[in-house]
């Protein structure tokens, strides 16, 4: 095996810079970037980018366009995801707000203040720091997030109504004294932002689930109203999510996998795959776009004239091409990328993402680019429970983990081996994509030459005794509610004898989400039944990469058991 050269393609890879515009402050661009090995913030100055944050980040508000400084969160506990609360301005001058050490799942903030959604080990709570102190606002639910403050109002949304498939926006004063509002029972309601006296959201309220739309809650009538706009290329779009910046009328909208930009209902021309971030500057309006193909740029266009032009390339792209397509399996139509590489091989890997309330859109995604320098075709089914194609299809497994989403991801597989698009066939994920691959791998062992499991799940129950509050009610909703059967029934564990395939499993020593030890167990009984397995524990790192080190640290066994097993293969 040549590694010296399977290393610097992935070294290359993953060490070349990615960009997404987040907002701006003081007319300023602002971006999250991997610039100098670290998930970081920098500003858009003219043509070049400048770094603004000292070290890893794991996490920011979003910014205010008339304030200079903005938030930003930081794991202070090795991967634990237990945070501390940073403000860094556009010089790059940081200092440490407060320490709560607890995950902090949002944060906001305004000239006054600064409020967050935190969990600990029993409860989740929004808070606020305001005059240097720190204090807890109100209990809110495990599944809640708050996404503006502005004077007395804080906004945001969560499972209030314990539907588990329906959520709400709501509106707290400082006080702790909580309205939850919803234009519809059961409905799926998402906040965005507050401006002059009006809470903006996204809702599907009108579309039964299959699409969502923008509307306005008055604060002080109450009145619903949905939000119109100059243009009306959006509206004709009928995408299926959208998201806004109210000051400037941008919105991104996705469907099928891809994602365009709007201005006051009139769409901007942008190259084939995703827009990830927008902002208006005078008489321009910068964006990020990706692809799954071709990493992410930063672009200019010009609204006087209509002209865009790239400001800075990360220059790395592959040679190869991207097929969407829709696998029927029963009932349920499973959207699917097929990404074939130029110089591929007759193996293909299933790629399961996470969530599961994510999604593989045509945008630039590490690990799946890792599969296709080396050869390897990549097929991801965007599963029932997938986001991005209507929250009725996104909730169809709340309650069926593990049920009709892995029949979707077996379906795809059957699908490509009929049609020959490969001729061997692996499953890897990672988080909720590393459960799926476990499970697929105990559940129908006939069906994959091999498996790659990161940060996966191994035992639902005893996953739900570790978490916290956050995790707990994350885990209730999945199994819509407290159904440690159903839980015991769809855990990897429970079929660990049937596993045939050799298996790579990579798992953090620190993670706090899909914790270390169920995993441990899940290997042991691996090496007491005789299954032919590696187990990579990476210290002093948890669930979420935040340096480039710690992403090669995840790819590199991961590419390498896949080498030496369809080498052997073929030989």
């Amino acid at each position: 095996m040549e590694y010296l050269e399977l290393l610097k393609r992935l070294e290359e890879l993953i060490k070349a810079p990615s960009y997404r515009i987040v907002g701006k402050l003081k007319d300023t661009p602002l971006l999250w970037t991997s610039t100098e090995g670290a998930f970081n913030l920098s500003v858009l100055r003219g043509d070049k980018l400048d770094r603004i944050t000292k070290g890893p980040i794991a996490g920011s508000a979003n910014p205010k366009s008339q304030l200079d400084y903005v938030p930003i969160i930081r794991d202070v506990e090795r991967g634990k995801e237990l945070h501390s609360i940073f403000v860094v301005n556009l010089k790059g001058e940081e200092y440490e707000l407060a320490s709560p050490k607890m995950r902090i799942t949002s944060i906001a903030y305004d000239e006054k203040s600064v409020v967050f959604t935190g969990s600990s080990q029993n409860s989740t709570a929004l808070y606020i720091v305001e005059g240097g102190k720190l204090r807890k606002v109100v209990d809110t639910p495990p599944i809640s997030v708050v996404t503006d403050v502005n004077g007395d109002h804080i906004a945001g949304y969560g499972v209030f109504a314990r539907r588990f498939r329906s959520s709400e926006v709501f509106l707290a004063d400082k006080s702790g004294e909580v309205k939850v509002i919803t234009p519809k029972e059961g409905s799926v309601n998402v906040a965005n932002s507050l401006k002059e006296g009006k809470l903006y959201f996204t809702s599907d309220y009108e579309y039964s689930g299959e699409r969502e739309w923008i509307y306005t809650y008055d604060v002080e009538s109450g009145e619903i109203r949905r939000v119109k706009f100059a243009y009306d290329d959006l509206e004709r779009s009928q995408p299926t999510s959208l998201t806004i910046e109210p000051d400037d009328k941008l919105v991104i909208a996705s469907k099928n996998g891809e994602s365009g930009l709007y201005i006051d209902g009139k769409e901007i021309e942008t190259p084939e795959g995703n827009v990830t971030g927008a902002t208006k500057v005078g008489d321009r309006v910068y964006f990020t776009h990706t692809h799954l193909l071709r990493k992410s740029a930063i672009y200019s266009h010009d609204l006087r004239d209509s002209t865009t032009r790239v400001v800075i390339d990360s220059g790395v792209s592959i040679k190869g091409k991207v097929e969407f397509l829709k696998v029927k399996n029963g009932d349920v139509e499973v959207p699917t990328f097929i990404v074939t590489p130029e110089n591929r091989k007759d193996v293909g890997v299933i790629y399961v993402h996470g969530g599961p309330w994510g999604s593989v859109d045509n945008r630039w995604d590490t690990l799946i680019a890792s599969l296709l320098i080396n050869g390897y075709v990549v097929i991801a089914p965007n599963f029932r429970g997938s986001t991005g194609y209507g929250y009725k299809f996104m909730l169809m497994n709340v309650g069926d983990i593990g049920g009709g989403d892995l029949s979707d991801v077996v379906r795809v597989r059957d699908y490509v081996i009929e049609k020959k698009v490969v001729n061997r066939v692996g499953i890897m994920g990672y988080s909720y994509g590393g459960f799926m691959t476990l499970l697929a791998l105990g559940k129908e062992p006939d069906k994959w030459d091999f498996g790659i499991a990161g940060a996966a799940v191994a035992d639902w129950v005893e996953m739900y005794e570790l978490g916290d509050s956050a995790f707990k009610g994350f885990i209730i909703m999945a199994f819509n509610g407290d159904n440690k059967e159903l839980m015991k029934e769809r855990s990897p564990i429970t079929y660990v004898e049937n596993v045939r395939a050799p298996l790579c499993i990579i798992q953090s020593q620190n993670d706090s989400r899909t914790p270390a030890l169920p995993i441990l167990k899940y290997s042991q009984r691996l090496q007491e039944l005789g299954k032919k397995f590696e187990l990579h524990l990476i210290p002093d790192m948890g669930h979420i990469p935040y340096t480039m080190d710690d992403v090669m640290k995840v790819v590199l066994p991961a590419v390498l058991f896949l080498e030496r097993e369809t080498r052997k293969e073929k030989s």
